[in-house]
């Protein structure tokens, strides 16, 4: 058949995560999963999601089964608006992150504008630059964040429309950036007029101390766009989120929303206003950023024994779910073929950036394996690795 497509359908392109998970292949029956950037299965709150889901449907609100409004479901608004201490003009409800980058780009960027992000990232940021045939401007990352001397010397060249980021435990580096860069970077949003996109779902587990966003920053509410999701912390099959941005921004959003699926559920709104509404909240908090930063230990022990035995190079996380690691020399896609057949999987840094030569990176999920999968995935790890070695040699 010869499909009759759009302009658009020819410059889209597949998540180049899932496009890398796709050609690898496993012949084990017991394959451990460090590509999989999923939350821990064992801090899924079930109980209490169970348990909101039952009262709600017991209860029987006339609204249960209609639609909401495109901006969300009122009560779900005015606990985010007093959480979130902002006005709820400024909030409106998505099916999470992927949605609201998605609804943010159609609202912003025209063909072929410019559109910085940092050097390694999500890979969402790439899919917008393919779909809007932008002009990518990727800057590099120092150990507390964005570089913004390059940032500043890029956009006196070339303007640029917006800027995405990811200021917490960066996916998929784990740096957050400093309050000192995040002031400088709302500055020169103001001085050289342009958006920052925020991403923001790994906040609730940063293993220090939480730094002001870039959105609590911005004293006018008009450079900064914030997104932020629950899939990390609740499930990611609930499938919401929010976006913070000044009133003039979530009008043209609604817009785009109703269009798009009208109303994210009713019913998953009700569910996790509840739960976050509740007084179990704080402590499903404090016991996943605390399982997290367990997890981190033990990733950081195996990664200095490999420091000290093959060199490689990595920066401990501060929080997220993900180790960033360098092995230095070598094509990584290579021992991908390797370490597939020993029976691990990880995500290559190629899947990060647009311009990446060295292809010496690898990102580790640390979060979705049980404890036995972890250790077993180490083991397989290193001896892929020296089997890699030994045959490039």
């Amino acid at each position: 058949m010869e499909p009759i497509l759009s302009h658009l359908s020819f410059q889209i392109k597949e998540n180049a995560i899932d496009s890398f998970m796709d050609e690898i292949k496993t012949p084990v029956t017991d394959p451990v999963f460090f590509s999989v950037g999923l939350p821990n299965k064992k801090l899924i709150p079930k109980k209490q999601l169970q348990a909101m889901t039952n009262m709600l449907f017991e209860n029987d609100p006339s609204n249960l089964y209609n639609y909401c409004s495109s901006k969300g479901y009122d009560p779900f608004i005015s606990t985010i608006s007093a959480k979130e201490t902002i006005a709820e003009n400024f909030i409106m409800v998505t099916n999470g992150n992927t949605q609201g980058f998605d609804l943010v780009c159609r609202m912003l960027l025209n063909q072929k504008d410019s559109f910085a992000m940092e050097a390694y990232t999500y890979s969402i940021a790439h899919s917008a630059i393919h779909q809007y045939n932008l002009n990518a401007i990727e800057i590099p990352l120092q150990q507390d964040g964005m570089d913004m001397d390059v940032l500043e010397a890029s956009i006196k060249k070339v303007p640029i429309k917006a800027l995405y980021i990811i200021p917490n435990a960066q996916n998929p580096t784990g740096i957050t950036i400093s309050l000192e860069k995040r002031k400088r970077l709302i500055d020169l949003a103001y001085q050289y007029n342009f958006i920052i996109i925020e991403d923001d779902p790994y906040r609730e587990l940063l293993f220090d101390e939480r730094i002001p966003s870039l959105f609590e920053l911005d004293p006018l509410k008009e450079k900064v766009i914030y997104l932020y999701s629950f899939s990390k912390i609740i499930a990611p099959a609930m499938r919401t989120g929010f976006i913070l941005a000044h009133p003039v921004y979530i009008q043209k959003l609604e817009q785009f929303k109703q269009i798009q699926d009208a109303c994210t559920s009713p019913i998953n709104q009700m569910i996790i206003n509840n739960l976050i509404s509740s007084y179990v909240w704080p402590d499903l908090l404090e016991q996943q950023k605390n399982f997290y930063e367990n997890r981190k230990k033990i990733t950081q022990h195996f990664l200095i024994n490999m420091h000290k035995k093959y060199g490689w190079l990595s920066s401990d996380p501060a929080g997220g779910l993900f180790y960033w690691v360098n092995v230095l020399d070598g094509d990584v896609l290579e021992w991908m073929k390797y370490a597939a057949a020993s029976g691990v999987i990880f995500v290559p840094g190629k899947a990060f950036s647009l311009n990446d030569v060295t292809n010496t990176k690898i990102r580790i999920c640390y979060a979705y394996c049980n404890d036995d999968e972890m250790m077993k995935g180490f083991e397989r790890l290193e001896e892929s690795f020296v089997k890699w070695k030994n045959n490039v040699q």
